[in-house]
């Protein structure tokens, strides 16, 4: 197995984990990744002497030094690091979590997360990928783009439908894109969760197009969403402000 397929089948087994939530057999890992079996031990083995993972009872789990060094990478980095202190007064301000987003090729990734102080809360986690069609910061960031580039990475979408008010083609995401254009922020009722809601508007920093997101329970913001919108419109001028510097 070449260094490129390895790394690729490192990253599967840390995504599998992720999904799975649970310690898996050998059989169980390989079958899900379709991987041999010697592959896959050699590489869960490899885990498990740098630290990365244990094994008991026959069964594979990751060990928290993922969580350790992702954190400390999470601490530094530069864009999210900038955004942070507008992130707090944005999440002091609307008593919400606060989410700083970025596309990541097909996907969604929250690269800061302030999650709110209460017992029913939005909850998401720094790296966290989310699906560009079924949220509003997916819908902010598609904003962002140039036309032309926005409309080829709609066409490319997988357009799982997570609930009844997920919009499943690219001419019903254009659709809503437009009208988040229109109105100023975007905003997702339940199209990922459907308890859920959450708004958002596209912000630039150094040329790195972002997305700011306010997330929360449906019954607590639905009724304050022309509030949080007008909050997050001045977070993204706040934000731009920062790049003239």
């Amino acid at each position: 197995m070449s260094d490129v397929k390895s790394a690729k089948r490192v990253l599967e087994i840390l995504r599998f984990f992720a999904e799975e939530q649970a310690p898996a057999s050998l059989a169980r890992i390989s079958t899900a990744l379709d991987l041999p079996k010697s592959s896959c031990l050699a590489l869960l083995e490899t885990l498990v002497t740098e630290g990365y993972a244990y094994q008991t009872d026959g069964r594979y789990y990751l060990t928290s030094r993922w969580l350790r060094e992702a954190q400390a990478v999470a601490s530094h980095d530069q864009v999210a690091l900038r955004c942070r202190p507008t992130l707090e007064k944005l999440a002091q301000t609307v008593g919400e979590t606060v989410i700083l987003a970025q596309l990541s090729r097909d996907k969604v990734v929250y690269l800061d997360v302030i999650e709110a102080e209460r017992v029913l809360r939005f909850s998401a986690h720094v790296g966290q990928h989310k699906p560009i069609h079924a949220g509003a910061s997916g819908h902010a960031l598609l904003a962002g783009l140039p036309e032309q580039e926005m409309q080829a990475l709609a066409a490319s979408l997988d357009y799982h439908a997570f609930t009844q008010s997920t919009v499943t083609t690219p001419k019903a995401l254009a659709r809503r894109v437009e009208e988040g254009r229109k109105r100023g922020w975007h905003v997702n009722l339940g199209e990922h969760q459907a308890d859920t809601v959450s708004i958002a508007v596209p912000a630039m920093l150094d040329g790195a197009l972002l997305a700011l997101v306010v997330g929360a329970p449906m019954s607590r913001l639905g009724p304050e969403v022309d509030k949080i919108g007008a909050a997050l419109k001045r977070a993204a001028a706040e934000l731009a402000s920062l790049q003239r510097q």
